[in-house]
């Protein structure tokens, strides 16, 4: 509209007045609109996630732990965090829920707990979970803070994981479980050999394959399985410590079978 007349009276108001008058349109307060700060929009974004998480959404209660937890937007608080994940996993936030249990087994933020890992992998072990079944071998076949460990409830978490490395655990736990009642030396050589047909240098498989012929009285297949293990073992060295595979060795050339509680990864 400025312009409009600025153009049809122009000579009678002259241009410098038009010009200001333009002027003064075209800086309307907008022009001095200031954007949001990073600060100011995470400021919003954390107070929109409190509100939710307060309402009883899963999603802002998980989220919101895990800012607590790793002190990203706000200032560090352990328990804190773990409370409002709690929150979360209690109304079935799956990622919640393993978030627990693995900061329970792990003992990382906070001492191990494997009470509260194995509640909370049970529970995601009915939905199926192939990861909470592998953990909870773990828990059982080594037990404490509450759990009694059972080699028993250990091999049945594995067998129902099936992944290779649970059932080479549950070879390794019947050439090796302390309790007789749970060692089969003959079913722990069977089931390493067929995994060995995967990889016929996998040192942990022949280190399993060793010790189940231990455990039904072969030694000299014990020593030659062991022998092996400790040759691939060089080209794995990160899949164990060579001072253990020795040990055996030396334990199967004594004629003495091996026996361990596995140890919590």
């Amino acid at each position: 509209m400025v312009v409009e007349v600025c153009v049809k009276k122009l000579s009678q108001i002259g241009t410098a007045a038009c010009l200001l008058a333009f002027s003064v349109i075209s800086f309307s307060p907008q022009a001095f609109y200031i954007p949001p700060t990073a600060e100011s929009q995470a400021g919003s974004k954390l107070v929109h996630i409190q509100i939710k998480a307060k309402q009883g959404d899963a999603d802002a209660q998980f989220l919101l732990g895990l800012m607590y937890l790793s002190g990203r937007f706000v200032s560090q608080n352990t328990q804190y965090g773990l409370d409002w994940v709690t929150q979360a996993a209690a109304q079935n936030h799956v990622k919640a829920q393993q978030t627990v249990a693995d900061l329970a087994f792990e003992g990382k933020l906070f001492p191990r707990d494997l009470t509260l890992a194995e509640k909370w992998y049970l529970v995601m072990a009915k939905q199926g979970d192939k990861w909470a079944n592998f953990r909870l071998g773990f828990i059982y076949s080594a037990g404490g803070d509450g759990v009694v460990r059972n080699c028993g409830k250990a091999m049945g978490q594995f067998n129902i994981a099936g992944d290779p490395v649970s059932l080479g655990n549950v070879a390794w736990i019947l050439a090796t479980c302390p309790e007789a009642e749970y060692r089969d030396g003959s079913r722990a050589v069977s089931m390493s050999l067929k995994l060995l047909e995967q990889n016929q240098n996998d040192p942990t498989v022949l280190d399993n394959l060793a010790a189940g012929y231990a455990e039904v009285g072969d030694f000299t297949s014990a020593i030659d399985a062991q022998k092996k293990a400790i040759e691939a073992l060089k080209q794995n060295p990160e899949l164990a410590h060579s001072d253990e595979f020795m040990l055996r060795l030396k334990q199967y050339q004594n004629n003495q079978a091996y026996r361990e509680i596995i140890p919590l990864m």
